[in-house]
This record gives C-alpha cells, structure tokens and sequence, in this order.
C-alpha cells in the first residue's frame, strides 16, 4: 500500500535532531569519551552540576516523549491498516450485524 505519510523512523530522526538543536551542543573539549560510561581514557570523572543533570534529565524525557508519540504513530497506523482492511472485506459481503436483521423478530 503506497502511503505519502512519513516513516516513524524518519519522525524520529528528525525529533532526535531538532531536540538536540533546542539544547545545542553542550558538550565542549573536556566532555567524556565514552557517553554511556562517561569514562574516557586519562582523565578522571566528575560530577555533573545540578544544572547539567537537570537538562541531562530533561533531554533524557524529551528523547523518552518523542520515542512514545512514535509508538503512538505506529500504533495509529497499525489500526488503519486494520480498518482499511476490514473495509476491503466488507465490501464483497454484508456483515452480520445488519445481515441479520430479520432473524431477530422486534416486539
């Protein structure tokens, strides 16, 4: 099914970009090598001050956000294509609801 609706991916690809343009890159020269231990070779690891981990925070809830309206897209996508589908089948034959309308006797 040909769709001009945009891939999730590609949304969040974008979302991730635009959410790191909004925070700007805020690491300088004496950021860590290794972002997920925050180690890097020599140099020894500090703490980040309540202003760095209050904005680590906030773009860890933006990233956590912009990944749940994707699974909100998909979601969405997933039920229209079950709609469509159904659709596409109930076109050929009438459904039981209103098939049956004479095997149940109104009184």
């Amino acid at each position: 099914m040909a769709s001009d609706r945009p891939d999730p991916a590609d949304f969040l690809e974008m979302a991730q970009r635009a959410l790191r343009q909004f925070f700007g890159d805020q690491r300088g020269d004496d950021s860590p090598a290794d972002p997920f231990t925050g180690r890097s070779g020599a140099r020894p690891v500090r703490e980040p001050s309540p202003q760095e981990q209050r904005e680590n925070l906030t773009f860890a809830l933006a990233t956590r956000a912009v990944e749940a309206l994707e699974d909100v897209a998909l979601n969405v996508a997933a039920i229209r294509q079950r709609l469509e589908r159904l659709d596409a089948e109930g076109t050929g034959a009438p459904s039981s609801a209103e098939g049956d309308g004479a095997a149940a006797p109104e009184g």
